[in-house]
């Protein structure tokens, strides 16, 4: 196809003039030199500039997580503690501040004491590495606790004696 159409464009007698090929090459060279800068300067300048576009992405997601994680264990402990609970958060910075009862004292940071407002009044605590695990370890704590209790009741509508004599 490139074949015709220089045929076509240059078949009425009129041929290119003969001249120094300097100018092309030299502006290729220079083309390739420039080209050559700025490409060793993009591999320098963008992956920085990609490390701190993911970091700030990564903290903003980070951040949504949190406080979806919050809104749902609140939902979540409103409907199954209907008359009302409270929490409360303590977070330790190092090893040392940590009480003697916490477990696995390499791992956790947070402490978490919880109160379901209803009769009777249950008080539990639970321990997590972050508060988002804290919040999730307190919402399974209470899921578990109002399971065992369905479980005792129907138990009792079966007829059986609860808890079994000994």
């Amino acid at each position: 196809m490139s074949v015709l159409a220089f045929a076509v464009q240059f078949s009425s007698g009129h041929h290119p003039k003969g001249g120094s090929l300097l100018g092309p090459a030299l502006t290729l060279v220079v083309t390739a030199v420039i080209g050559g800068l700025l490409l060793s300067t993009l591999r320098r300048v963008v992956p920085p500039l990609r490390g701190w576009i993911h970091g700030r992405r990564t903290r903003k997601r980070r951040l949504r997580a949190a406080a979806t994680a919050e809104v749902r264990a609140r939902a979540m402990m409103d409907e199954l503690c209907p008359h009302g609970w409270q929490a409360e958060i303590v977070l330790y910075s190092s090893t040392e501040d940590l009480p003697s009862e916490a477990p696995y004292p390499d791992r956790t940071r947070v402490q978490l004491d919880w109160e379901a407002l209803h009769e009777p009044t249950v008080s539990r605590r639970v321990w997590a590495q972050d508060v988002i695990g804290a919040l999730e370890a307190m919402v399974a704590d209470r899921i578990t606790e109002e399971t065992l209790r369905q479980i005792e009741q129907q138990a009792l509508a079966d007829g059986a004696s609860w808890p079994d004599p000994e």
